[in-house]
């Protein structure tokens, strides 16, 4: 296996750095923990991924903790009831769970999306449109309760690899 983890998504570091320090991050779908690993300097992290695996790879870091549990099998999620002060999301989409997504953001906290969207298919996997946002979907999909500070729809290059995405950062006011 290839134990090679990314670096963090540009875009998502630079929102992070708007954020204060301080606080919980949950990385939905964290596989290796790219940003997880990255953001332990900043914030506590709860790493949630079913892949037990590359979890283990984050267990020895004091500000991480691991939470292996299928996102699309559980009707109830086991920190469906916690709230973080940054929701992190990035190339995982499954529609069935977005409310749950929002719902795990604190009053004054923030989301940041940043998933594959249509058109995608042209250059990579994902293809299947199942995984692929629609047009201006995050944007749509987002609850009321929530501004967008920051909304882009369009082709990312990043490390010389291009994908079309949808990126979402925005703060729960109410």
């Amino acid at each position: 296996m290839n134990d090679i983890i990314s670096p963090p998504s540009k875009w998502v570091s630079e929102m992070i750095a708007r954020i204060e320090p301080g606080g919980t991050l949950i990385d939905i779908a964290c596989g290796r923990g790219r940003h997880s690993i990255e953001f332990s300097k900043k914030f506590f992290i709860y790493s949630v991924d079913k892949n037990n695996e590359f979890l283990n790879n984050l267990k020895n870091n004091m500000n991480i903790k691991t939470i292996c549990q299928d996102l699309e099998n559980q009707q109830k999620w086991s920190f469906s009831d916690k709230k973080f002060n940054v929701v992190l999301v990035t190339n995982y989409l499954f529609r069935e769970k977005l409310n749950a997504i929002f719902s795990l953001v604190d009053l004054n906290g923030y989301i940041i999306y940043e998933t594959f969207a249509i058109g995608n298919e042209k250059y990579g996997r994902p293809s299947n449109p199942n995984y692929l946002l629609k047009k201006n979907e995050l944007l749509l999909f987002k609850p009321d309760n929530f501004d967008t500070i920051e909304f882009f729809e369009g082709l990312k290059i990043e490390n010389s690899k291009k994908s079309i995405v949808q990126r979402l950062f925005a703060k729960r006011i109410s």
